[in-house]
């Protein structure tokens, strides 16, 4: 390790922060296998919009937004185009997670609180 180097306590991988991965586990189990969740707009909002989330970044992760950038954008409050992800740039993979988990942290902690997922 590097003198003056010190490690983050939590890892990102994928916009998930490792210290609520348990739960976005739990959360998961309760997603239907396709489309919306029961009661989107009522008992079950926290629970679509972490659905959505995770489907967009999941987009951003594996496709490079090729086909949910309008919803990751609404979601997300910012998008990703070719020049942040050209080699010249700046902005690493980690970047990017780190970016994603500041907004989907909230939002899984809300579908837990929700859903009454410990």
């Amino acid at each position: 390790m590097y003198k003056g180097f010190q490690e983050k306590m939590f890892q990102n991988p994928w916009g998930v922060n490792e210290g609520f991965k348990h739960l976005q586990e739990k959360l998961d189990e309760l997603l239907p296998m396709m489309g919306r969740c029961e009661f989107p707009n009522s008992k079950n909002k926290h629970l679509d919009k972490f659905r959505r989330a995770q489907n967009a970044a999941y987009d951003l992760f594996n496709n490079g937004l090729g086909n949910q950038r309008a919803l990751f954008n609404k979601i997300y409050g910012w998008s990703v185009g070719p020049k942040d992800t050209c080699y010249a740039s700046k902005m690493t993979w980690g970047y990017w997670e780190d970016r994603v988990e500041e907004v989907l942290t909230p939002i899984i902690i809300a579908a837990a609180k929700e859903q009454g997922v410990k």
